[in-house]
C-alpha cells in the first residue's frame, strides 16, 4: 500500500530456471549446527515446514516464483545428516497462495486457487485432492509471488485443522472431522465494518482493495476465540457494531447456526488493531510526519484469551494517542474475566496497564509496532512481548544521518493477576542502514522461542548483516540473561524471510534463513539446535 512505499523511502522495510538438486553443507556452533541448502533462481520464493511425505522426517516446501514466471514447488528432506531434494512439481499460474494443516494426521501443503477453492498437495503424484469448495475475494499481486498465508487453524480445539477463510460479508468456516474430512462450507459473522472507509494516502474503499496477503491477516484478526460459557468448549465471537456475536460450539464440534449475543461493560472504538489505520483518511504524509494533526486517541479490542490460566477468558484492549501515528504511545489494558451466570463477565476498569516501548503504537497495522503473548518461563500464565520501531523525526534522522534502525524491545511477565508496569527485561536493537548499501536497510530481525528445550523462552535478534544474537531465557525474575551468544550467520534485510520452527520434532526451535536470488542459486541456511 502507498504508505509502506513511503516508509520505505525513509529507510524503513516493510515489518517481517536451474537445477532442482539441493547442494548442502554443515557447519557447527555451540547452539545449532549449521546446513546450507542451495536453491534455484526465483522471483519470489516461500519456505514451508513440515512431514509432507508421512514418515515424520522433518521436510521443507520451498515455493517458488521462476524468473521466466513459471511456479514449483520443490521438497527438501533431512535424513539425520543432510538435506537433498527429493521432488519438484509445477504448481501452474492459478495458485495463489499456500498454508500447511495436518490432515488426517499427515501433514499437508494447502493450496488455493482462485476458482477451485482449497485443496492439498501430494508431493509423489502433483495431484491435488480437494479439502473444500470455496472461494473468496482474494486480489494477488505480481510482486508478491505465492504467499504463506494461516488460512489453517484450529477452531474447536480438538486437535484437528479447520479451514476459516476471511470474504468481504463474513467468513467461510469448515471443520474437519476426527477421520480427515471437511464438512461443507458455512459463513459465520457480520460483514467487514470498514469496507467503504479510506485508507490513509490510498485513493480506494477497503472494499475496492479487497483481501490481499497484506490484509488478509487483518480480517482474521477479527475472529475472537473464547470459551464465553465455560464448558470446556471454545466458541466463536464477532463484535458487530455494538455488540458481539457468539457461535457456540457444539457437542460435535461445529458451532451452532443462530448466535447468541452478548456485550461487556467496557468501551472501545473499533475491533482489532487494524482499525488504526482507516483513522486519518483525509491526513497527508506531510501533516502526519510533521504531527500538524489534532491530538487523537483510540481504543481497539485487541484479544480476548485466558491470560491468567484459571480457564476464564480475559480482554485485552490497546489505546493509542498523539497526533500522527508516526508518534503515538500506546497502552495494554487487561481485564480479567469473572465467571457469570451463563457466561463471562469482565470488569469496567483495568488492571494496572502496560505501557507500549516507544511511539510507534499507530503504526501497528503495518508492523513498526507489534505484541506477542508468550509464555517466557513456562509457569503457565501469558507474558507480553512487544517491540517499538522508532519512527518519530528524530530516529528517521538519526537513520539518514546516523545510519541506524532503533527497535525498542521490552519484556513484561504476568505475576498476581498484574503485569508488571515497569519492563522486566528491555533492550535497544540498532541495526544498520546507509542509503548506498546495495542491500538496503537492515530491518532487525526478532525471533522468539525455546530452542534449548528448557521449557523457557529465548530471544533471538538479528541486527547486524553477519550476525544473530540469543539472549537465553533465565529463571527468576529476569526472564532473558542480560548477555547474548553471538551465532554466525548472514541475516537477509526483509525480516519477513526468517521464521523459527521446530524442524526435527525435537522440542527445540530451529532457525530457518532465506536468501533468494534473482540470478544464479540462492540458499537456505538452516540452524538445528542441537
Amino acid at each position: 500500500m502507498r504508505l509502506n512505499r513511503h516508509l520505505r523511502t525513509l529507510g524503513f522495510a516493510a515489518g517481517l530456471a536451474g537445477s532442482a538438486a539441493a547442494a548442502t553443507s554443515r557447519e557447527a556452533q555451540p547452539l545449532f549446527e549449521t546446513h546450507e541448502v542451495a536453491t534455484p533462481p526465483a522471483l519470489h520464493q516461500t519456505v514451508l515446514a513440515g512431514s509432507f511425505d508421512g514418515t515424520g522426517r522433518p521436510q521443507l516446501a520451498v515455493v517458488r516464483v521462476d524468473p521466466g514466471g513459471a511456479r514449483h514447488v520443490q521438497f527438501l528432506l533431512f535424513d539425520g545428516n543432510e538435506w537433498a531434494s527429493t521432488v519438484e512439481q509445477e504448481l501452474g499460474l492459478t495458485v495463489l497462495f499456500v498454508d500447511v494443516a495436518t490432515v488426517a494426521g499427515r501433514d499437508r501443503l494447502l493450496i488455493y486457487r482462485g476458482y477451485a477453492g482449497v485443496g492439498w498437495l501430494d508431493p509423489v503424484t502433483g495431484t491435488t485432492h480437494p479439502v473444500v469448495d470455496v472461494t473468496t475475494r482474494y486480489r494477488s499481486s505480481e510482486n508478491e509471488g505465492i504467499p504463506h498465508l494461516d488460512i489453517a487453524r484450529d477452531l474447536n480445539g480438538d486437535g484437528h485443522d479447520d479451514i476459516l477463510l476471511p470474504d468481504l460479508d463474513g467468513f467461510w468456516v469448515s471443520i474437519q472431522s476426527p477421520h480427515g474430512t471437511f464438512a461443507a462450507r458455512r459463513k459465520l459473522g457480520p460483514p467487514e465494518p470498514f469496507l467503504d472507509a479510506t485508507l490513509v494516502e490510498y485513493r480506494q474503499t477497503y472494499r475496492e482493495i479487497g483481501i490481499t496477503s497484506q490484509t488478509l491477516p487483518w480480517y482474521l484478526s477479527r475472529v475472537h476465540r473464547m470459551d464465553y460459557e465455560r464448558d470446556g468448549r471454545e466458541d466463536i465471537a464477532f463484535w458487530n457494531g455494538d455488540h458481539f456475536l457468539l457461535y457456540r460450539q457444539n457437542e460435535t464440534g461445529g458451532f451452532e447456526d443462530a448466535p447468541r449475543t452478548f456485550s461487556v461493560d467496557f468501551s472501545f472504538d473499533f475491533d482489532a488493531a487494524y482499525g488504526l489505520a482507516f483513522q486519518f483518511p483525509d491526513a497527508s504524509l506531510a501533516s502526519m510526519l510533521l504531527g500538524l494533526r489534532p491530538r487523537t486517541e483510540h481504543t481497539a479490542l485487541y484479544a480476548f484469551r485466558d491470560l491468567n490460566g484459571d480457564g476464564v477468558s480475559d480482554a485485552v484492549t490497546l489505546s493509542v494517542a498523539g497526533r500522527s501515528p508516526f508518534r503515538m504511545r500506546g497502552r495494554y489494558d487487561v481485564r480479567f474475566g469473572r465467571p457469570a451466570p451463563g457466561g463471562t463477565s469482565f470488569p469496567g476498569s483495568a488492571a494496572p496497564y502496560v505501557e507500549a516501548p516507544g511511539r510507534s503504537g499507530g503504526l501497528q497495522p503495518w508492523g513498526y509496532a507489534s505484541q506477542r503473548f508468550l509464555d517466557l518461563d513456562g509457569d503457565g500464565l501469558t507474558d507480553m512481548v512487544m517491540g517499538s520501531v522508532n519512527t518519530r523525526l528524530g530516529g528517521m534522522f538519526r537513520a539518514t544521518v546516523g545510519k541506524s534502525i532503533a527497535m525498542d524491545l521490552a519484556l513484561h511477565t504476568l505475576r498476581n493477576d498484574e503485569y508488571s508496569p515497569k519492563p522486566d527485561w528491555n533492550r535497544r536493537v540498532r541495526s544498520p542502514f546507509s542509503p548506498l548499501d546495495r542491500r538496503g536497510p537492515l530491518f532487525p530481525t526478532v525471533l522468539a522461542g525455546d530452542i534449548d528445550g528448557d521449557g523457557r523462552a529465548d530471544l533471538l535478534v538479528g541486527e547486524r548483516w553477519n550476525e544473530l544474537r540469543v539472549f537465553l531465557g533465565t529463571p527468576g525474575t529476569r526472564p532473558l540473561a542480560e548477555g547474548p551468544i553471538a551465532v554466525p550467520v548472514a541475516i537477509p534485510a526483509d525480516e519477513r524471510t526468517t521464521m523459527l520452527t521446530d524442524l526435527d520434532g525435537n522440542g527445540k526451535a530451529d532457525v530457518v534463513v532465506q536468501h533468494p536470488a534473482t540470478s544464479g542459486p540462492g540458499r537456505l541456511t538452516l540452524l538445528m539446535a542441537r
